[in-house]
């Protein structure tokens, strides 16, 4: 259950907070967050604490990074593809017109 929150609202709670003002739309921050930070921290961290804690409790931490990290790779890896093809199709899409709005491109003279 750790992982899958650590995956998701752990990870990108804080990415949005961080992207806050940026201009960036949801989606965006969406992308930004789902594949966002990660790295060999989560390792190093979990090696340390693995070496400062005693018996189980080391244990337990490092199976719960250890599945954490495993998780990260097959879902972000499994999901890569898909969701960069559906964010690229967004992104090139033109925008929607809101209702009531007329054309807001200028036009050329």
């Amino acid at each position: 259950m750790y992982a899958l929150v650590s995956l998701t609202v752990a990870r990108m709670v804080p990415v949005a907070i961080a992207l806050v003002g940026t201009g960036l739309d949801r989606r965006t921050v969406a992308f930004i967050g789902w594949f966002g930070p990660r790295g060999l921290a989560s390792v190093v961290f979990s090696l340390l604490a693995y070496d400062a804690l005693a018996g189980q409790d080391g244990r337990v931490t490092l199976t719960i990074v250890t599945l954490t990290v495993v998780f990260s790779v097959i879902l972000h890896g499994a999901s890569a593809l898909p969701l960069i093809r559906r964010y690229q199709r967004a992104e090139d899409s033109p925008p929607v017109a809101s209702p009531g709005k007329g054309d807001e491109t200028p036009t050329a003279r």
